[in-house]
């Protein structure tokens, strides 16, 4: 059983920024590349490894990396952008020096600002769909239930003039009968509590109880401008925000990819009452998976005695546009960096995101070392023809 709040120490996510920050791949990578060649890695033998979802929008990506470094990048991701840790090894046998790029992805559309989908060049139509299904999916059974809840959940007034919230009994927490599976609004930062610390119903019905409401909750709804109205009341909609509930669940996910469940899950709350599901989960997605593997790294072996640099971010993903093709930028959230010889006291912490991507931004977008792929596949054609004989 997996919850979205735990009593005592709260564990926040970090402000992650993206206007300002946001480079398009084509100048990114090569930065990236330069980067590394400021830290020492050695020319021709960068391995790159790249932690994306499986999308095909993810292809533009993964190519330019494959040009400016010279050699298709390990593939140390799963689906919602999540690393396969396991893989670490492998990736540091394939070369000396490592680079990981790891991010999940959002669709982004500029006319409108509007994120969470992108259109699919290769169906029918103007098709357009969520930009990562894999977090859409993960994501989708809490806002039924968030949405759910905005409509049975009532703020009134009663008979008595009292300032009630009435809520369906399976929402709510009851000491006799707690909420196992679902949506648990915290009637602690709602209701009025008696000095015994109890919360006692004013009323009950047929599947709903009624409580008053604090003071202090009526005075948030007052610098509203929140109009309390009699009989039924009014459903809460927005105003059920992130604090006054949360999850708690079985996860749904029965594969590896219950690792993008569980970094959500905590946070699942500001991720359905946020105006754009998805990117929020991206974002929160981002920050877990660079702890996560971050503590990977330094735990084990396998990259003892290389140079290392793990850069995580997001991939925002823009459909096509008028003559345009669609095109995906990058904006970064932190790097981890450690070097063969001795990590200095630059690298000891993690750079922040502001300070990765100053250090990108002073790089060169030229790089005179990348690969001419029309070159390598022309000669590939050209190659003569071996023989591939069965072994005896």
């Amino acid at each position: 059983m997996q919850t979205s709040r735990n009593p005592g120490i709260v564990r926040d996510i970090g402000e992650y920024k993206i206007q300002g920050l946001a480079i398009p791949y084509p100048e990114f990578v090569p930065r990236l590349y330069n980067l590394c060649l400021s830290l020492g890695f050695k020319k021709g033998f960068i391995m790159p490894s790249r932690a994306f979802c499986s999308d095909e929008n993810q292809g533009f990506p993964i190519i330019l990396i494959t040009k400016h470094f010279g050699t298709f990048p390990f593939n140390h991701g799963r689906v919602g952008g999540i690393v396969a840790a396991d893989r670490h090894g492998p990736h540091a046998h394939h070369g000396e020096d490592s680079v990981i790029v790891q991010a999940s992805h959002v669709g982004y559309d500029p006319k409108t600002g509007i994120y969470g989908t992108c259109e699919r060049p290769k169906t029918e139509g103007n098709c357009l769909t969520p930009s990562c299904g894999k977090i859409s999916h993960t994501i989708e059974p809490y806002l039924e239930q968030y949405r759910f809840a905005q409509k049975r959940i009532f703020l009134h007034l009663d008979a008595q003039g009292r300032h009630l919230i009435t809520a369906k009994d399976s929402f709510i927490d009851f000491a006799s009968k707690p909420v196992t599976d679902g949506l648990v609004l915290d009637l602690r930062e709602i209701a009025k509590i008696n000095d015994d610390g109890k919360i006692i119903p004013v009323a009950t019905h047929s599947t709903s109880h009624s409580y008053k409401v604090s003071e202090s909750f009526r005075e948030r709804l007052a610098q509203q401008d929140y109009v309390w109205k009699g009989g039924s009341g009014k459903a809460m909609g927005d105003l059920l925000t992130a604090d006054l509930f949360y999850f708690r669940e079985d996860l749904h996910e029965i594969d590896e990819s219950i690792l993008l469940e569980r970094n959500l899950i905590e946070f699942m709350p500001i991720i359905v009452t946020h105006k754009s599901p998805p990117m929020k989960a991206a974002k929160i997605n981002i920050q877990m998976e660079f702890a996560r593997t971050v503590e990977t790294i330094r735990r084990g072996t396998e990259y003892n005695g290389k140079n290392l640099l793990f850069i995580a971010g997001l991939n925002v993903d823009i459909s096509s546009y008028d003559a345009f093709p669609s095109t995906t930028y990058f904006v970064p959230w932190a790097a981890h960096i450690q070097l063969k010889d001795s990590t200095s006291e630059e690298y000891i912490h993690p750079l922040e995101q502001e300070e990765i991507f100053k250090k990108l931004m002073e790089q060169s977008t030229v790089n005179p070392d990348q690969a001419d792929l029309k070159e390598q596949i022309s000669k590939m054609i050209s190659a003569p023809r071996f023989d591939i004989r069965t072994p005896r």
